[in-house]
């Protein structure tokens, strides 16, 4: 008899946890939101340009990282940004010429070069389409 009950009480157990399952609602897929074209878009600055942050953290209690693009249009006019801090600067793509301090840079696709604390930096699209480059900007606290 005691094992009777054990069967029932388990088949019991068993049943109402399926009743329970079956139960449970259905959740309805929320469709995922449409990528943009870019995630972080570019907005107009002083230099007759734009740009956009990519990247910033102040986690170091001594400095601030920023990683920040400039992109200026194919107009041939000259474009002039000052770093307050000191960076580097990596020529993203486009064509054109790139002046660091009033010293010309031969900057190719990927090359890097180290600007000084509010060193000028003068841009001259020279291309058919948008010249990009990013700064990474270390900030002193």
């Amino acid at each position: 008899m005691h094992r009777v009950i054990t069967v029932a009480a388990s088949l019991a157990a068993r049943a109402a946890s399926t009743a329970a399952f079956a139960q449970e609602p259905q959740l309805t897929p929320v469709p995922a939101p449409a990528p943009t074209a870019i995630g972080h878009q570019f907005q107009p600055d002083l230099s007759g340009g734009f740009s956009r942050t990519i990247f910033a953290t102040d986690e170091s209690p001594d400095f601030k990282v920023i990683i920040r693009d400039f992109a200026f249009p194919p107009d041939k006019q000259p474009h002039n940004v000052t770093l307050s801090s000191g960076a580097f600067v990596d020529l993203i793509g486009g064509e054109g010429e790139i002046s660091i301090a009033k010293k010309r840079l031969q900057m190719t696709p990927g090359a890097r070069s180290a600007v000084p604390a509010g060193a000028p930096i003068e841009v001259v699209n020279k291309g058919e389409r948008l010249m990009v480059i990013r700064a990474l900007i270390l900030e002193a606290k």
